[in-house]
Formats: structure tokens, C-alpha cells, sequence
């Protein structure tokens, strides 16, 4: 289970939505000029290293051999002689030299995950043997996210510190956050949107000689996808947009996605009377009520788990937000809900740890990068008090326990220092570009089936494969899902239209019909 979300601008990166409102000057941006000369970032030569030992999870570093660089890039890229950035990226070359394809260039989503992570935790147990045999995969930072120039704007102290001062009043939070963005990263900050991660993909691309972009994304990181394949069509090659957001709706459309999130916690809670002797209580409504109560009462009165900081409200909604995405982990969630329901709080601690190597005493840098890149997906109607205000009345009402999470990350953006992209909440065409394969799980709250639905319609050429089952990932179900993916990767073969797969968890035979799905 994951470590505390300490702060409210930790808001699961790309799940939930943050609206923007009036505050400190906005910086604009220019369009890049496409005359631009990018050929000495084109014609840079990578230079390949073992990566750091310390970096590596020790079970892949048995098996896996790992290298590491840096690819500089520039910070505007309407002004490609003024100041660059560096952004990190790490290989897993392809097994089978003799029949290598090419580089696969991979994003895990959030927006804010780092991509060099996820290739490390990924490789051995999320891409089959086959696929790593034929492809050097890469991962990489986006700019603005880990080793790539990370969005720093306060310490986690900094920001418990803030979030103790301001309680629930999270417009006060927003002001102080923005503030605190301009004066260390106000530089950065307007650079940091999906387009420039789009640009900076292509001079990854052309760094290893690569004539078109191989690329496998995840969540946010389809999202990016489609802004590379509108971008660059005729670069774009082989492109797998794996649990699909829709350029249309994320990240405006809160009031869903925060319904989707309380109908999983349902879900979760059903599915524990189901099985049997609940720890959490006999009726789902009054435990779910009672879950509600809890929230209300931490953020009255945090507590200590494991002799961390102050567990609060909203840490443990992003707990419960955090747990939807897998289903391993609620038997775990129950029972210490279970007792925390009861008065004994401390059993939390047995699902609100640190994760390794986090910096306990609360000195490292709290991450802002997928807020940074979030915000700038709101259109400017979505960007007045007015239309925060609604929104945060309409969760409130919508999604009683999720309200103080959505409501966190609406006001969160509320003051943030950057434009809005030009095609912000704008439907991307890819015009020119390859038939894009979609492959989305039927019942994700995360990401919802309609969502990818609708992209399949917006894209010129793309085609779309369903799983029935719930779960946030399509490739790693089963061997159908890691088939239908391989097959287009390996070979340029995409499945017959109207495909679906029935891979599940390991025990789940039939998916709920309440799994939520917005």
C-alpha cells in the first residue's frame, strides 16, 4: 500500500481534476515556430550509462540490466537558443539483438509519475518476455517530474506545516501554494504542459535514431499520446494508449469522476459483507456513513500512526481513492477501517505507512509536477471562482465521502501561475497519423469506458479492444489483454474491431454491475 499523500496538492495526480480561478498573473506562452532549427537537440549523442545501484529495485537489478542518460531539451521551445533542460531517461535494451525492432518509449501516467520508476518496477513483472526481447524499452521523466527538473515549490514540511495553519480552508492553501510555485518555479511552471512533454518525446526520439515514435502510455500517459500523435502524425509509428482519457472531459469533469470513486467505495464495502463477518460493520450505508464521520473527525482531530506526521481527513480519502485501484488491497483496508471505526486508530498505520526510502522527516520536496501539468488542461470558462464554486458544490452534494479530496484538488489550481493550453478540453484528431490501438478494462472508475469510447471517435484512425473486468490497466490482466498489446507492438497486427477480452483479477469471476465507471 502506498505512503501517505501528505499534502492536498498530492491529490492522485491525474485522477482527480483541478480548476483554476483567478489569482496571480497568468504567464502566457508562445507557440513554437515550426521553422524553428531543433536539429542540434535532434543530432545531440546520448550518452549511455549504467544506472545508479541505489535506483534499481533489487529484484530486477538480479535479472535486469539497466542504463541511464540525459537528453537536453529546451525549456521554450519558441526560443530553442535560450535556456535548455535536461530530461532523464533509462533503457532496458531488447533481449534479442538479431531481431530488435526499435526503442518503445513508455509513460506511466499521473500526470507527476516519473517514467525512469516506473520502467524499473515495470519491466520484469509488466512486459512480457516476448515484448522485452524485441524492443529496447525506454522510459523517461517529463519535464517538470522527477530527475527532469522536478516542480519544487515547498518542502513536505513546508507544506504540513501549511496544511496544519489552514485546516480545511483550501482556497487559503491554494493562495499560499501558488505563491510558494511563483517564487521557486514560477520560471518552469508555464512550460510544463502536455505539448512540450509531446515535443520533448519527439527529440528523445530522434536522440536514438529512431525515424518514427514507438510508444506505450498509461492513464495520463494516453493523453500524451494522442498530443504527440496530433503533433507529430508522420512521426508517430506503432502507438498503444493503454485506460484512455478523453481530451474533452479531463480534467473538468469532477462531478464524475468523483461519483465513479464513491460508487467504488460500494463496491469495496459490499464486497467485504459478501465474503462474510465484515470487520467494518453489517450494513453498507451506515459503514459507509460511518467512513464519512471518521473524515470529518480526522480532520478535527488528526492522529499519529507509526510516529509520522498527523494522519488527517483528506489523507485517508487519498487512501480509500488510492485503494479503488486494487482490489489486493482491501482486505487489509478493512481491517483497519474496522478498528479505526471502533475507536482504535492505530491500525491505520497498517495501510498508512511510508514507502520505502520516504523521507520521514518530512525534508524532501513535495511533488508538484502533475498539478503543474494538470491546471493547464482547464479552458478559460473552467478557469473563473464561478465555475470552481459550482463544480465544488456539485461534488459535495454528488460524492459525500470523496467531496473533501475533489473539492482540494478544485481549489487547489485555483491561483495557479500559467496559461491554459490553446486546445485545452479540445478533441485531438491525429490527423495523418497511424491507426492508434485503445485498449481500456470495462468497469475502470479511474479512467471510464466511455471515455475511451469517445477518443476512438475523435481519433481519425483508431481502434478500440475492451477487457471485462475492473481494475485501472489493461495490459497485465491476462493472457488475452498481453496478447491483443504484443501482437500490435511485435508485429504491426491489431485485433479484429469489436475485440473483447475477459481477463481477471485472480478470484473475481464476474465483474460487479456497480463497479463504477466515471
Amino acid at each position: 500500500m502506498r505512503g501517505i499523500l501528505r499534502a492536498a496538492s498530492a491529490v492522485l495526480a491525474g485522477i482527480v481534476a483541478a480548476g483554476c480561478a483567478g489569482g496571480p498573473t497568468v504567464t502566457g506562452r508562445a507557440a513554437p515556430d515550426p521553422r524553428s532549427d531543433l536539429s542540434p537537440f535532434h543530432e545531440q549523442e546520448i550518452a549511455w550509462r549504467a544506472c545508479p545501484a541505489d535506483e534499481v529495485p533489487e529484484e530486477a537489478a538480479d535479472s535486469l540490466r539497466f542504463e541511464c542518460a540525459m537528453v537536453k531539451v529546451p525549456l521554450d521551445y519558441s526560443r530553442p537558443d535560450g535556456t535548455t533542460i535536461d530530461i532523464a531517461v533509462n533503457r532496458l535494451p531488447a533481449a534479442d539483438r538479431k531481431q530488435r525492432i526499435g526503442s518503445l518509449l513508455t509513460n506511466p501516467g499521473g500526470p507527476g509519475k516519473p517514467g525512469t520508476e516506473f520502467l524499473y518496477n515495470f519491466a520484469a513483472d509488466g512486459f512480457t518476455p516476448q515484448l522485452r526481447a524485441r524492443y529496447d524499452i525506454i522510459g523517461m521523466d517529463p519535464r517538470g517530474v522527477g530527475k527532469s527538473r522536478e516542480v519544487r515549490c515547498q518542502t513536505q514540511q513546508e507544506q504540513a506545516a501549511l496544511q496544519q495553519k489552514v485546516g480545511g480552508d483550501f482556497q487559503a492553501f491554494a493562495k499560499a501554494l501558488a505563491a510558494a510555485c511563483t517564487k521557486r518555479a514560477g520560471d518552469l511552471l508555464p512550460f510544463v504542459g502536455t505539448d512540450n512533454a509531446a515535443r520533448d518525446l519527439d527529440v528523445v526520439r530522434a536522440v536514438l535514431g529512431e525515424d518514427k515514435l514507438n510508444f506505450y502510455g498509461v492513464s495520463y500517459g494516453t493523453l500524451l499520446g494522442q498530443f504527440y500523435a496530433e503533433q507529430y502524425p508522420a512521426k508517430t509509428g506503432r502507438m498503444v494508449l493503454d485506460s484512455v482519457v478523453d481530451p474533452t472531459v479531463w480534467p473538468g469533469d469532477t462531478t464524475v469522476e468523483s461519483v465513479a470513486f464513491d460508487t467504488s467505495l460500494k463496491v469495496f464495502v459490499q464486497s467485504c459483507l459478501d465474503a462474510g463477518t465484515c470487520p467494518m460493520g453489517t450494513d453498507r450505508d451506515t459503514v459507509i456513513a460511518q467512513i464519512d464521520g471518521l473524515i470529518a473527525k480526522l480532520d478535527t482531530s488528526p492522529v499519529r500512526v507509526s510516529g509520522g506526521d498527523p494522519v488527517t481527513g483528506l489523507d485517508l480519502t487519498q487512501l480509500l481513492m488510492s485503494a479503488m485501484f486494487n482490489e489486493e488491497a482491501w482486505p487489509a483496508l478493512a481491517r483497519s477501517l474496522g478498528s479505526a471505526l471502533k475507536g482504535d486508530t492505530t491500525r491505520l498505520a497498517e495501510v498508512l505507512q511510508p514507502e520505502p526510502g520516504a523521507q520521514a522527516d518530512g525534508r524532501g520536496w513535495a511533488a508538484q509536477g502533475g498539478d503543474a501539468v494538470r491546471c493547464l488542461h482547464l479552458r478559460p470558462d473552467q478557469r473563473t471562482a464561478k465555475a470552481v464554486a459550482e463544480t465544488d458544490a456539485e461534488v459535495s452534494k454528488a460524492a459525500p465521502v470523496f467531496k473533501e479530496a475533489f473539492v482540494a484538488g478544485r481549489n487547489l489550481c485555483a491561483y495557479w501561475p500559467a496559461a491554459s493550453l490553446p486546445n485545452a478540453g479540445r478533441a485531438l484528431k491525429a490527423q495523418g497519423a497511424p491507426e492508434i490501438l485503445l485498449v481500456q478494462n470495462s468497469f475502470d472508475a479511474a479512467t471510464p469506458v466511455q471515455w475511451a469510447r469517445s477518443v476512438e471517435g475523435q481519433l481519425v484512425k483508431a481502434r478500440l479492444v475492451t477487457n471485462t473486468s475492473g481494475g485501472h490497466g489493461f495490459y497485465t490482466m491476462g493472457s488475452c489483454t498481453k496478447k491483443v498489446v504484443d501482437d500490435y507492438l511485435i508485429s504491426g497486427t491489431l485485433p479484429a474491431r469489436g475485440t473483447v477480452c475477459h481477463d481477471r483479477a485472480p478470484g473475481i469471476t464476474t465483474p460487479s454491475a456497480t463497479t463504477p465507471a466515471g
